[in-house]
């Protein structure tokens, strides 16, 4: 409590400051920011925050469902943004007690929750027209990255957590990768909801064409080829791993993962070939 109250006294004795004080809670908003060339207006950002290099140097309030009023207080923020999955609740409520602006957004996985992202963060900025720019962006590149791959539609995938010393999650019904699948047009050989874990005899009995791993630790893709050797995907070499927050964060670099999807699945193999 009497943390509580120092970090309170900071931020009061900085409140008639017209600077924006921005504290960002979600890696996708981070990265918007940073699109927008707002990152000046930024005093602290979450763990999921890890792209650019950039913000991973500023001062980090935790994670993003563990979040502590003291933390985020003490950096003296005028406005904390923020994705509806953050709290606990209380931490929101106790920042709007204490005078801060809070904005809350839908992380709706898809390109029009991208969209209403970048409005969002942009309005709070002040840049409401550069957003406009980073939308249009956005778009046009998502939809040719995903013409690329249209020669892949129909195929059944299966989209892997790498957790470093956790193992391989499987994605089920109802995540962000099912949304990125759906947006493929990939068939999910998961049924189950969520994540849970997955072993050989499962992946063999499923049979995907395609595996994604979306890695948040150090992963070789030797180790996953190794657990899944006799499954489709492995015998025809796509096995694709990638940064989870270049993968499943649903910002402005979607496209990117998109377009290294289409690399290593449809480019490579005809460069191969020929």
């Amino acid at each position: 409590m009497k943390m509580f109250s120092v970090a309170l006294l900071l931020l009061l004795s900085l409140g008639a400051q017209a600077q924006t004080r921005l504290v960002s809670i979600d890696g996708s908003i981070t990265e918007i920011i940073y699109a927008l060339g707002a990152q000046t207006q930024l005093v602290g950002v979450d763990t999921t925050s890890r792209y650019p290099k950039a913000a991973t140097e500023l001062p980090d309030v935790g994670y993003m469902r563990q979040l502590s009023v003291e933390g985020i207080l003490s950096l003296a923020p005028t406005t904390v943004i923020a994705t509806q999955d953050a709290g606990p609740p209380a931490v929101f409520e106790q920042l709007k007690a204490a005078g801060v602006d809070v904005v809350r957004i839908d992380d709706e996985p898809s390109v029009a929750g991208i969209q209403a992202k970048i409005a969002a963060v942009a309005e709070v900025v002040g840049a409401v027209d550069s957003g406009q720019q980073l939308q249009q962006l956005v778009e046009q590149q998502v939809a040719e990255a995903r013409a690329a791959l249209s020669s892949m539609r129909g195929k059944r995938a299966l989209l892997l957590l790498g957790a470093g010393n956790r193992g391989l999650m499987a994605a089920g019904q109802d995540t962000q990768a099912q949304a990125l699948l759906d947006m493929l047009g990939w068939n999910n050989v998961i049924d189950h909801h969520s994540y849970k874990p997955l072993n050989p005899e499962s992946a063999l009995a499923a049979a995907p064409e395609i595996v994604l791993v979306a890695q948040t630790g150090p992963l070789e893709v030797s180790s996953v080829q190794q657990q899944l050797a006799l499954t489709p995907a492995v015998k025809d070499d796509r096995v694709v791993l990638l940064d989870a927050g270049l993968l499943l964060g649903f910002g402005p670099r979607l496209a990117t993962a998109l377009q290294q999807l289409e690399q290593a699945l449809v480019a490579q193999p005809k460069m191969a070939g020929q």
